[in-house]
């Protein structure tokens, strides 16, 4: 018999079941709703934790990695020539069409991106990867973006880590089906009101992937075909050798965030017995009951008439326990939030902290995500962009240049941080000749100066080049010989008619 989608997909989900455990335990403690318990459904309540630490950094740090990828108000790539391809040509520099081709490339491109909201669907996909260490990403006909979560696919990879096999699993309606698949639907799908659809993907020996789709066991008609470039993108946060998934950010924390979880959970227990006002009467009090009655009836400033021995206020007597579990929970944060890049918190609390201080803090934390950067922008970016490129060529958005002639350049990421290193560098260098006297300036390149500054702040168009900066001077001289000389031709005028009024004065 041979192998179905849905069986070769069961028989790879034993495979996946230990990470998508851990999946579920990192959810549990950050936003459950990014990979809910096994069985859940929208009528079921999500677990709470007890702490919004793991939430607040799961958002704060995809947020901060999604502007750095896609910042808003700049492009996050240009196109380029590779350079066999100039040098195969005889020319390292580009002509001014081409270069003009280019750019208009890029806005069509950048144009789509926004077209289809690239950066929600980023988000969202950074929000997985954070949390579960994996996502699949879909680009669809339309260029707009699907993500998947774990438990809604199965991969397998060879020993380089590159993709082997892919199968997804969804459930849609039978009447959203086109007609060609309504067909494999048998009468218990349409009582639930849902159908199992499988889509197998696997990379076959010329480098290619194979695709189909399966209902119900059999292949979905006109669902055949052949990828060169895999819409289907498999993305890891953290990569291990020799195995199919990644980790995530949040289960490098794992213990620190179960002992935040646990601490907040004593502390609000803690709390809540401390806030209890119970009153504690002796058995054999005067009065008795009537005693009791009247306590509990007294409103705030009565006057009881009783034996003051007799009535004792229960109080809350582990303040020591409590001050020791809110230092210990202060310190966990502490450290959880500088891992997260949580804003203030990577700053020492005094009145003495300086902007050097500061500015070196912000460079180490964002210097631990470098690897982080380079990663994405190859597995995820990179390979976005390649797929987007095809598509647009094939509805005939774009030109129909070969594929070895324009490669799309990633300019975030590490080559974002990367300007702004040169950007402070730069910056640090012109405080430091402030103080430098003035024979010194001679010394200095002002000129490689502006441009790396410039370079990294992406207007480099604003800095001439030695060219134009010989033109800009022969400007300004023939600009003020050309003053020089109307003020002398006025000066002149003026003595010649001055001559003139003193003689007709003299006659």
């Amino acid at each position: 018999m041979a192998e179905t989608a849905r069986s070769r997909f069961e028989m790879m989900k034993r495979k996946r079941d230990p990470y998508l455990r851990r999946a579920r335990d990192c959810a549990a403690l950050t936003i459950p709703a990014l990979m809910p318990p096994e069985g859940h459904n929208e009528y079921a309540v999500l677990p709470e934790p007890y702490q919004g630490l793991g939430a607040r950094a799961t958002v704060s740090l995809a947020s901060r990695l999604m502007v750095a990828m896609y910042p808003p108000g700049k492009s996050s790539f240009k196109l380029d020539v590779p350079a066999e391809a100039r040098m195969q040509a005889g020319e390292m520099a580009l002509s001014p069409d081409i270069e003009q081709g280019l750019v208009m490339s890029e806005t069509l491109i950048g144009a789509e991106i926004e077209r289809k909201q690239w950066r929600r669907s980023t988000n969202l996909a950074l929000q997985y990867l954070l949390v579960t260490g994996n996502a699949l990403e879909y680009m669809q006909p339309d260029n707009s973006i699907r993500i998947f979560r774990l438990d809604q696919y199965c991969v397998s990879r060879d020993m380089q880590g590159e993709v082997r096999e892919i199968i997804t699993e969804e459930y849609l309606s039978p009447e959203s089906l086109p007609d060609e698949a309504r067909g494999l639907v048998t009468q218990d799908d349409f009582s639930d009101n849902r159908v199992p659809l499988y889509t197998h993907i696997k990379r076959n020996k010329e480098g290619d992937f194979d695709v189909y789709q399966e209902i119900n066991s059999k292949n979905v008609p006109k669902s055949k075909g052949v990828y060169t470039t895999c819409p289907y993108n498999a993305l890891r946060y953290t990569s291990v050798i020799g195995e199919d998934y990644g980790r995530g950010k949040i289960e490098e924390h794992l213990p620190d965030l179960r002992t935040i979880d646990a601490l907040s959970k004593s502390l609000i227990d803690g709390a809540s017995m401390a806030s209890r006002n119970v009153t504690m009467i002796r058995p054999n009090a005067a009065g008795g009951i009537n005693l009791r009655r009247r306590i509990s009836k007294a409103d705030n400033g009565d006057i009881i008439v009783g034996n003051p021995e007799d009535v004792v206020m229960l109080q809350f007597q582990n303040n020591n326990g409590m001050q020791l579990c809110a230092a210990e929970l202060e310190r966990q944060t502490r450290e959880v939030s500088q891992a997260f890049l949580m804003g203030a918190a990577t700053v020492r609390d005094s009145e003495r902290t300086t902007a050097f201080e500061v500015r070196r803090m912000t460079e180490e934390l964002e210097s631990t995500l470098g690897g982080v950067y380079s990663q994405l922008s190859e597995t995820m970016q990179q390979a976005r962009m390649k797929r987007l490129i095809l598509q647009m060529k094939r509805d005939g958005s774009l030109p129909p240049w070969p594929d070895d002639l324009v490669e799309p350049v990633i300019l975030t990421g590490m080559e974002a941080l990367g300007r702004e290193q040169d950007v402070n560098k730069v910056q640090m260098a012109l405080q430091f000749l402030q103080g430098m006297p003035p024979e010194m300036m001679k010394y200095i390149k002002m000129d490689v100066l502006l441009s790396k500054a410039f370079h990294g702040l992406d207007l480099p168009d604003a800095v001439r080049n030695q060219t134009e900066v010989q033109e800009q001077q022969q400007q300004d001289a023939q600009q003020q010989a050309l003053q020089a000389g109307a003020t002398a031709a006025a000066n002149q005028a003026g003595v010649q008619g001055a001559d003139a009024i003193m003689q007709q004065a003299m006659s």
